[in-house]
């Protein structure tokens, strides 16, 4: 701790016959000067209020008694804005004699324009006393808040592809953080590579499909949103269409199916009723795709009460029923065979007459 000269003259004087030693107080701070330093400004711009409290008695210094200065901050007929610890910094006063400065800072944000007064005050507990207060104001004018001056939008953000085909690529990104005080209008989405182009988006929109593009081929894709300004800066990607297929292999021409073995040809074969028929000329009744024909009586008369087939060697046999006291009818023989591979399907049809 620094002693200043009077205390340390008054100690000399009482001398060591004193069973006790009284230390007065220390220099009170009201002997110093105490002031506010500031600017002009404007609502909604930030600015550093500055106190300094300088201590004229030469015998204050920065580690004495009375401890640290504190500053209080005020806008009058407004908020408090809080109290600070001074910073003390031992300052010369030009006769070689040390002089305690302490020194607080303040944020200030004004909302409301017009003048201003601010005020500080000092505050030191000085040891064995009272506190003693030093106060500075400040008058400044704050300007009224500037709107913000339009830009153009900051970049579309997250593009990426969502989708690739041989000639189609399905891009999708999220809006502008910044719109650039005005509602974005719009996108453009343009590519380039083998071919290029250019495509709007509304504004509600946040994807695009670009088609008709080249195969197996490399674009760059970028993506601008725009307002009443003009168009922000792009952002881009750059992706491969897929690879052709190759076609496919041609398959063999579909040949038409038919009987290998004899059709039934000429008048129509008489068959009696009851009776099993064999027709010589159905032998090997096969077709070129090697099924065996399948065999149906169709239309059959109101007289025909029943046709039956069955195979019997290479050979067909047919047996046709008529109905009690009815003495003729007939039936379609409908010969057939499904389509196979390569082949189409085969029918063949013939009437057959049957008799008492």
């Amino acid at each position: 701790m620094h002693v200043s000269t009077a205390r340390l003259a008054a100690f000399l004087c009482v001398g060591f016959a004193a069973s006790s030693l009284a230390l007065a107080a220390p220099a009170s701070a009201n002997s110093g000067t105490t002031t506010l330093a500031t600017h002009n400004g404007q609502v909604g711009v930030n600015q550093v209020l500055t106190a300094t409290y300088v201590s004229s008695d030469a015998g204050v210094y920065c580690d004495d008694e009375g401890g640290v200065v504190s500053f209080d901050f005020k806008v009058q007929n407004g908020p408090n804005l809080g109290t600070v610890s001074g910073t003390c910094t031992p300052v010369s006063d030009g006769s070689e004699t040390p002089v305690a400065t302490w020194t607080g800072t303040m944020n200030w944000t004004p909302t409301k324009p017009g003048a201003q007064l601010l005020t500080t005050q000092a505050t030191q507990q000085l040891l064995g006393g009272a506190p003693v207060v030093g106060q500075a104001t400040k008058s400044v004018l704050i300007a009224p808040a500037v709107a913000p001056k339009p830009t153009t939008p900051s970049k579309v953000r997250n593009l990426k592809v969502t989708g690739v085909s041989t000639n189609t690529v399905s891009l999708n990104w999220d809006a502008p953080s910044d719109t650039g005080a005005s509602a974005i209008a719009g996108y453009v989405v343009k590519w380039a590579g083998p071919t290029s182009g250019q495509v709007s988006v509304q504004a509600n929109t946040t994807n695009a499909n670009i088609g008709t593009l080249t195969a197996n081929s490399s674009y760059t894709f970028s993506v601008l949103a725009t307002n009443l300004q003009g168009w922000g800066d792009p952002v881009s990607v750059t992706q491969n269409t897929a690879s052709t297929p190759p076609p496919s292999p041609t398959p063999p021409p579909i040949q038409q199916q038919t009987l290998v073995g004899p059709a039934w040809e000429g008048g129509g074969p008489k068959v009696k009723s009851g009776k099993w028929k064999t027709f010589n000329d159905t032998a090997n009744l096969d077709t070129n795709a090697g099924q065996e024909a399948r065999l149906k009586a169709q239309n059959k008369s109101a007289s025909i009460k029943s046709v039956k087939f069955r195979y019997k060697g290479d050979f067909v046999e047919v047996r046709a029923v008529l109905k009690p006291g009815k003495k003729k009818g007939s039936f379609t023989l409908h010969e057939s065979a499904p389509a196979v591979p390569g082949f189409t399907a085969m029918a063949v049809e013939r009437k057959i007459k049957v008799v008492k």
